[in-house]
């Protein structure tokens, strides 16, 4: 029903694309140069046809990059056994690979800094921890200012991207429910991931709300009905159909703005 769950996500490295056309270079060479002199320079010419590959991938220098911070603000016990440090940075992988232009470019890189249990933090003064479990209908005014206002690094760290994992609530479906939201914050943005969509499940999640802790809005995607490929942030909230599965790159529009809070964003972290 809803879209593919993404296992975990091999870590990327450097010059791992265009490796395959090295070795055909080098294959070849090796044919080419078996018995000769000149094969003794062969391994200064891989090293720079690897430098090269490194050098021209897609991580490019004018990329920023951003810390994300978890922490589990649920006290359940089940979800904090279903979180650990892997499935944080599996979290990370995604949104690495999902968090694109239409033409699958990267806009930003995230990495992971840390992840704190519900044990860990349970003890902070912090009254923004309660919408972990909380019971009743979600303010994000409300929230966010529970979240501006707590001064505990293992709760809210001020150098990177929050992402909490929760148990959402609503009247009608009680922890059911699986809404998340992603808040700009004044580009002091922080998640709120409903446990369930983790690794991916239900309509592309981590790159929606992280869409959302950018600066962007949701898109009307007339008609759409929730296998319809649409863009990162459609909604259904305009009343004309799915949110669809949210697996078509942010349009140029979106493009500028990310980037635009994204430096924004990179010098308000980078003052902590």
């Amino acid at each position: 029903m809803y879209p593919e769950i993404i296992p975990r996500l091999p870590r990327r490295r450097c010059g791992q694309r265009g490796h395959g056309p090295i070795i055909r270079i080098a294959a070849s060479c090796r044919r080419f140069f078996f018995g000769c002199h000149a094969l003794r320079i062969l391994p200064l010419v891989l090293a720079c046809l690897s430098f090269m590959a490194c050098s021209t991938g897609d991580d490019g220098p004018d990329i920023p990059v951003f810390d994300v911070h978890f922490v589990v603000l649920s006290g359940k016990p089940h979800i904090n056994d279903a979180v650990d440090t892997e499935t944080a940075v599996n979290e990370i992988d995604i949104l690495n690979r999902y968090f694109v232009a239409e033409d699958r470019q990267p806009l930003v890189r995230f990495r992971f800094k840390a992840l704190h249990t519900f044990e860990e933090i349970q003890d902070t003064s912090c009254e923004f921890i309660r919408i972990g479990d909380f019971t009743g209908e979600y303010s994000s005014g409300y929230w966010r200012d529970l979240f501006n206002a707590c001064p505990d690094p293992r709760v809210v760290d001020p150098s990177a991207i929050n992402c909490y994992i929760v148990d959402s609530y609503s009247a009608g479906k009680g922890f059911a429910e699986k809404d998340s939201h992603g808040v700009n914050n004044a580009n002091k943005p922080y998640i709120l991931l409903d446990w369930e969509r983790l690794n991916h499940t239900i309509q592309s999640p981590e790159e929606h709300e992280m869409g959302h802790a950018f600066g962007l809005g949701h898109e009307c995607a007339p008609g759409a009905g929730i296998e319809t490929s649409t863009n990162i942030m459609a909604s259904r909230e305009c009343g004309k159909g799915s949110g669809g599965r949210r697996d078509i790159g942010f349009n140029r529009k979106q493009v500028r703005i990310i980037k635009q809070n994204a430096a924004i964003m990179r010098k308000k972290l980078d003052r902590k």
